[in-house]
């Protein structure tokens, strides 16, 4: 649950201080602009981290070609809806960029991502949390 909170932390905190800014702002800014990819990239890895460890204590296949592809398995075991497993692909995709292609980051997705894709992040904690809830549940009862 450290990791959910984390996400939720994360989302809060862009939604805050970086979500109401132009985009001009951001982008024209190296310290804001650094401060918002850190924040969105450990949200996001926070979310691989976490399918990840679902996947692996639950002993779902693991033969992913991509590590994003996790999500995948989560959408098979019905933990994810299949259509919001291909958000959480693209928005490691972009975790990717940010980790190994970090000279290439081009600023503006860091704004749409901000604009648009928290969310995503959000509904994920989300769609976790009701899996535990029931994960927890299924397991008192055997």
């Amino acid at each position: 649950m450290s990791r959910v909170k984390e996400i939720r932390k994360r989302v809060r905190l862009l939604e805050k201080r970086f979500k109401p800014l132009l985009e001009e702002e951001l982008t024209k800014d190296e310290v804001l602009n650094s401060s918002a990819e850190h924040n969105l990239q450990v949200a996001i890895q926070a979310c691989l981290d976490i399918a990840n460890h679902i996947v692996a204590s639950l002993g779902f296949s693991r033969e992913f070609d991509k590590n994003s592809e996790v999500f995948y398995e989560l959408a098979q075991e019905d933990i994810l809806p299949g259509d919001f497993a291909d958000k959480m692909i693209s928005m490691t995709g972009y975790r990717n960029v940010l980790v190994h292609g970090y000279l290439n980051v081009k600023k503006g997705i860091t704004y749409d991502n901000i604009q648009n894709r928290l969310p995503d992040l959000a509904q994920f904690a989300q769609y976790i949390e009701k899996f535990l809830e029931k994960y927890e549940k299924n397991k008192t009862r055997k």
